[in-house]
């Protein structure tokens, strides 16, 4: 008989590894199933029974997150814990925790759920998040927004544009609202998409970019380009799970006159109670690139101000060849966080950065955009731009059109931020469940039928049992303890009506 010996040659053994070795690196999110919530009044704890699957078999951080208000937030003091929380937790079924809950802090009338975050600290590579920005994208969502959008000559486009970022973060599943306020009779409105974070969602990055225009201009740079940007960064960043929350805004109301108002409005009254806003990524105006030597300008004084910056713009002949990167004292950190980000995940991309003193009081070209605000606020923020009309010589004009726009470039400073907020945001690697809502009945001394009232209902039943009539519950109504259920009991119901 003949055999057929089949020899690998040294090509196909790799190409067998690279195959096995990508099968390994694919790793399946933690599945949490089953999870239900028991609440036990008398003990003044609730029970949480969950089933607990990871494929791999990694163990896992489990966190419990509760929520008050029918989980719109998850924000609700749950610091006394036991059972199967925390690390490691291995995959099982009939997993509970306790949380013993401080009976003073919860409001009967409140709907509350729990939420599990099952993490199996399986590494996401920042680079899969890069390289999913599509540049295609930014130009479809350029063709859109391009257009006059301003609220006296180009008001329905205007209003088609805040229509187009509230449908965006609906189809990827943000929390979506809209932050109105009125200028003269014009009824503003800031679009807001909240992706929460999972463990910390106190925690707050904001991505941003105003959507309006100058009365005679379609926009295209200024500021279409920063909110399709945003919007890109939306999508990539919404297929993730962070530890923290971030936040895509765009503000209305940015261009004169007055200036800067939408962001005005947000920090002075739409930050979210308890939030703790750690840094802001503003873009103002990044699709504008050209490698002509001396097409990129400087404010006056900028050489004494950033002279680094300036040394480094002047090496290359006065290029706008570069995404300026500014930031206040206060953001030094997020300014040199998003310089590293860059280098590692998008060298490509050139980055000239510089921080200003105080809040730039002193250079106002600085303070041209919604930044501003939250300099001001004492917020940790920094400005990303092509610089508008020092390099683009179509700034505030009707030729501010999308064919003068270099998308490669504006697709890579997405990429630096979306690296940036990735990082910072600390994405991860987790399975999450939501409970059905729960509430707390709590047990008041003459509530017989425990629907949380003192009404004539609980008297009757008191009658009831008195008279000898087998009813539930008829034990509670030993309102006294004294042992006995009596007319006592029911004058003692009725004095706590009363009093109530």
């Amino acid at each position: 008989m003949n055999r057929f010996i089949f020899k690998l040659t040294p090509f196909h053994q790799l190409l067998i590894i690279i195959f096995v070795c990508g099968l390994g690196a694919q790793n399946t999110p933690p599945e949490i199933s089953n999870i239900s919530p028991v609440v036990d009044i008398q003990n003044d704890v609730v029970i949480i029974n969950y089933d607990l699957l990871d494929t791999e078999g990694d163990p896992m951080s489990v966190t419990l997150k509760i929520s008050n208000d029918d989980g719109q937030t998850y924000v609700f003091p749950a610091d006394l814990l036991e059972g199967d929380v925390g690390y490691p937790v291995l995959s099982g079924n009939q997993k509970q925790i306790l949380w013993y809950y401080p009976p003073s802090a919860i409001d009967s009338s409140n709907i509350f759920r729990a939420k599990i975050v099952a993490d199996d600290l399986f590494e996401i590579d920042i680079a899969e998040l890069v390289e999913a920005v599509d540049p295609s994208n930014l130009i479809s969502d350029l063709i859109f927004l391009e257009g006059v959008r301003h609220r006296f000559t180009g008001f329905d486009h205007l209003e088609e544009t805040k229509d187009f970022i509230e449908n965006s973060f609906i189809q990827n599943n943000l929390q979506v609202n809209r932050h109105e306020f009125m200028l003269g009779g014009y009824e503003a409105a800031n679009i807001i998409g909240q992706l929460p974070g999972q463990t910390e969602e106190e925690v707050i990055f904001i991505i941003d970019g105003h959507f309006d225009t100058v009365a005679n201009s379609p926009g295209a740079d200024d500021n279409g380009s920063a909110v399709a940007g945003m919007l890109e960064a939306m999508r990539v960043l919404a297929a993730y799970n962070y530890k923290h929350t971030i936040t895509f805004i765009g503000f209305d109301l940015e261009e004169p006159s007055p200036y800067m108002v939408g962001s005005s409005q947000y920090v002075s009254e739409a930050i979210p109670d308890g939030g703790q806003i750690d840094g802001v990524f503003n873009f103002e105006m990044i699709g504008y690139y050209s490698d002509e030597p001396g097409s990129q300008g400087v404010p006056y004084g900028f050489d004494l101000l950033c002279p680094e910056a300036y040394e480094e713009i002047e090496a290359q002949d006065f290029r706008g060849n570069f995404i300026a990167n500014f930031a206040n004292e206060n953001s030094s950190f997020l300014m040199a966080q998003f310089d590293s980000c860059a280098a590692v995940s998008v060298p490509e991309l050139r980055v000239i950065s510089c921080a200003v003193p105080g809040n730039g009081e002193i250079a106002p070209d600085f303070r041209r955009s919604d930044h501003t605000p939250f300099w001001d606020a004492g917020y940790k923020a920094v400005f990303f731009t092509d610089t508008g009309n020092f390099r683009n010589p179509y700034y505030h004009t009707s030729v501010d059109l999308m064919g003068t726009l270099d998308f490669s470039f504006a697709s890579n400073v997405v990429k630096a931020t979306v690296a940036t907020v990735a990082t910072l945001a600390e994405v991860i690697h987790c399975g999450v469940a939501v409970s059905d809502p729960f509430v707390f009945l709590i047990s008041l001394p003459g509530d017989i039928n425990q629907d949380g009232l003192l009404d004539v209902l609980d008297i009757v039943i008191v009658v009831g049992c008195i008279l000898g009539e087998p009813l539930e519950n008829c034990e509670l109504g030993d309102v006294n303890e004294d042992g006995n259920i009596d007319v006592i009991d029911i004058v003692q119901i009725v004095n706590i009506i009363l009093e109530n």
